[in-house]
C-alpha cells in the first residue's frame, strides 16, 4: 500500500501509488514481481521498472477479479505513479 523502495548499485528509489486504493490485493504482490521483472527484461532504468511495479499492483487490486488488473487504470497509473530518489 506505501509503495516499493529499491536500493540498488545505481541509486536508491521509492515509488507510490497517487492515493491509497481499496479492493482485493490477492495477486498484487505477483503483478508487482511482473512489472519489476518486464522492466528488467526491456532493460528500464530503475525508476521506470518501480513505476511499472507500483502500477501494475495497484491495478491489479482495483481489479474486480482476484488475480486480474484493471487496463484502464493500470495506464491511468503508469502517469501519475510517484518517485523520488533517496541519498545512497
Amino acid at each position: 500500500a506505501d509503495g516499493m523502495l529499491a536500493a540498488t548499485p545505481d541509486g536508491v528509489w521509492r515509488a507510490s501509488p497517487p492515493a491509497a486504493v481499496r479492493g482485493n490485493p490477492t495477486g498484487a504482490g505477483d503483478s508487482a514481481v511482473a512489472g519489476l521483472l518486464s522492466g528488467i527484461a526491456e532493460g528500464l532504468s530503475w525508476p521506470d521498472r518501480l513505476t511499472r511495479a507500483v502500477a501494475l499492483s495497484t491495478a491489479t487490486v482495483l481489479a474486480p477479479a482476484a488475480g486480474e488488473f484493471d487496463s484502464t487504470a493500470y495506464a491511468d497509473l503508469l502517469t501519475r505513479v510517484g518517485i523520488e530518489q533517496h541519498a545512497a
